[in-house]
């Protein structure tokens, strides 16, 4: 029987979020919350069935009827590498719709679909390229139950974090590599590949930045287009995460900034050019913070950073009269905050020094931050990525 269970972290933008949009570099770090999953193979059974808790449903695929699609797809297809997955996609999406036509007799949620979808489509995928294997089939049934900490559509990486658990899961279930191998580099790259072809049915064309983050962990500086570099940082750094508990639109937040640029080309440039230097000023005191040697003028000159960033967002009009509140609460205590991802709700991070858990002013802050209503997690920046471990039930 195999039994194991998979943590696949969330992310945050540290600094540049906006101007990435216009070919500027960004940072993301991958968080301590993430999402958990716990796979357990069951030899009579003939479904995979799958617990989705942040959804608060249940998803079953009958083993019988998924060999039969991978038949028709190898004999539609043959010797078919899947390079592309296009058709793959499509024809997941068609096999899904007449299932669940026929399970449910009308439409589920959006979100149901998605996941559904994005589940027999890693499944599949995973299947059909396993190594030496060209006729694989699914004999036996499993479970799958999946938890996340991270909040659907906050900008903290949650649908990215779910691709990347099953991806693994899925890929270990068809041979690719097993629990003491997943962190090999060429396994690691196959995971972020398929974290970002699930990402691809809940945003169409991701970034590729959400995937990579989740699966390799630590801070990445990406430029749209032009790849990843991971930063050689020396620890992780101490972050409150702040839930404003405000929802937004991603895609209506971009689109307001883009006709601001529009309105103001010049003096826009100028706030993208500034958020750059930014961004190259930060990078050397990331590498640095935690070697012990001037660490307190670093953090405090991160903190000047923070600051600056959330100022320059605000000037592009993303901030929100919850997120102020938070910066105002954080910053009467004496620390630092910025909002994080599309901005107008959403997130905002606070830095937090070494020492802080010895701190009564800490405590004042995360007291106050609760009581005003926001939602508060102590957590980590720039932590390790995606893990394996074992089940023991």
């Amino acid at each position: 029987m195999l039994k194991f269970q998979v943590h696949s972290p969330g992310k945050v933008i540290l600094h540049g979020e906006h101007a990435v949009v216009y070919q500027k570099p960004a940072l993301a770090a991958v968080v301590g919350l993430g999402t958990k999953l716990q796979l357990r193979t069951q030899a009579a059974g003939q479904v995979a069935s799958f617990q989705l808790d942040a959804l608060n449903c249940t998803l079953e695929i009958d083993l019988k009827e998924f060999n039969a699609f991978l038949a028709n797809f190898r004999s539609k297809y043959p010797g078919d590498k899947l390079d592309s997955t296009a058709k793959l996609m499509e024809e997941v999406r068609a096999e899904v719709a007449k299932q669940l036509e026929r399970s449910v007799g009308s439409s589920p949620k959006q979100h149901t679909q998605r996941a559904f979808i994005s589940i027999y489509y890693l499944l599949a995928g995973a299947v059909l390229t396993a190594p030496n294997q060209p006729a694989l089939t699914l004999e036996s049934g499993f479970q799958v139950q999946v938890d996340t900490e991270l909040n659907v559509g906050a900008g903290l990486g949650s649908s990215a974090s779910y691709g990347a658990a099953l991806a693994t899961a899925f890929l270990i279930l068809a041979g690719h590599f097993d629990q003491s191998s997943y962190l090999q580099d060429e396994n690691l790259a196959l995971i972020s590949h398929w974290a970002y072809e699930s990402e691809r049915v809940n945003h169409g064309t991701p970034s590729g930045v959400d995937n990579t983050v989740c699966t390799y962990g630590g801070i990445l500086r990406f430029v749209k287009g032009q790849g990843f570099q991971s930063l050689k940082i020396q620890k992780p750094l101490n972050i409150l995460l702040v839930d404003s508990r405000v929802s937004r639109s991603t895609a209506d937040i971009v689109a307001k900034v883009r006709h601001l640029a529009e309105e103001f080309p010049q003096l826009i440039e100028a706030i993208w050019q500034a958020c750059e230097q930014l961004v190259n000023s930060a990078i050397p005191l990331y590498e640095s913070f935690g070697n012990a040697q001037d660490d307190s003028q670093k953090f405090e000159k991160l903190e000047r950073l923070f600051q600056i960033n959330n100022d320059l967002l605000k000037a592009i009009g993303v901030s929100h009269p919850k997120l102020e509140q938070i910066f105002t609460i954080a910053f009467k205590r004496g620390f630092f905050s910025k909002l994080t991802g599309a901005g107008a709700g959403g997130y905002a991070i606070v830095l937090l020094p070494d020492n802080y858990e010895g701190n009564e002013v800490y405590w004042k802050l995360k007291e106050e931050l609760e009581g005003a209503g926001f939602g508060v997690h102590v957590t980590t920046a720039g932590g390790v990525g995606l893990r394996v471990s074992s089940l023991d039930d």
